[in-house]
């Protein structure tokens, strides 16, 4: 149809790509039959408005979107972080470790730490859902905020950080194994870490694979 309307093939191209279709499926649908049109978009297209010329009305992303990653980001880093502290806290109280451990007695330094990791919890976890959520709904309603380039950043130093502090644990982990001094406490310390930043690690890693779907 587009072709006898005198539409060339890369004008064609760039608009089906506007809209959300997968370059082998245009490519696909291009070789196989002019006339045939394009299969269903993706997930995340579906039930978005065509207007006329293919191109489905989607609005392209804003400063505003890039500064609501950095702020659920920065809310991803300081939860994460509280997360880990407090259970960290937890196994030196429930399974002490070394005899200084300054977790090992109820005393109130103990207590304001664990306050401050607390305090750090509340107020970062709706943050983080908060943005995470709003985020999510308008990225599946307009997949062109997936290539704003401070989302791209910030994924990628989350992986290189989580990355270092996996990999840091790991050696930490067989360092002192080798030196004989595993203990239990060693251990669930190091499954903490190496649990939340794994989780986050992972998390991501899938998002950049989601991401390159749509490449």
């Amino acid at each position: 149809m587009a072709r006898q309307k005198g539409v060339s093939e890369a004008e064609m191209k760039r608009d089906l790509r506007s809209a959300g279709w997968l370059d082998r499926d245009i490519d696909l649908a291009i070789r196989k039959n002019p006339l045939i049109p394009p299969p269903k978009p993706p997930e995340g297209y579906r039930g978005a408005p065509v207007v006329p010329g293919g191109m489905a009305s989607i609005s392209s992303p804003t400063m505003w979107d890039a500064f609501e990653h950095v702020l659920m980001f920065i809310s991803l880093y300081v939860l994460a972080t509280a997360f880990a502290l407090v259970l960290h806290l937890f196994v030196d109280r429930w399974i002490p470790g070394v005899p200084d451990n300054p977790y090992r007695d109820p005393t109130n330094a103990q207590l304001g730490m664990l306050r401050g990791y607390m305090a750090a919890l509340i107020v970062s976890y709706p943050l983080f859902s908060f943005f995470f959520l709003r985020i999510s709904g308008r990225t599946a309603k307009n997949p062109l905020i997936r290539a704003i380039p401070a989302r791209k950043f910030l994924i990628y130093l989350t992986l290189v950080v989580a990355f270092l502090i996996v990999t840091g644990n790991i050696v930490s982990m067989i360092y002192t194994f080798l030196n004989g001094n595993v203990t239990l406490n060693f251990f669930l310390h190091f499954l903490v870490t190496t649990s939340v930043s794994g989780a986050v690690f992972a998390y991501y890693l899938q998002q950049v694979k989601e991401d390159r779907a749509y490449a």
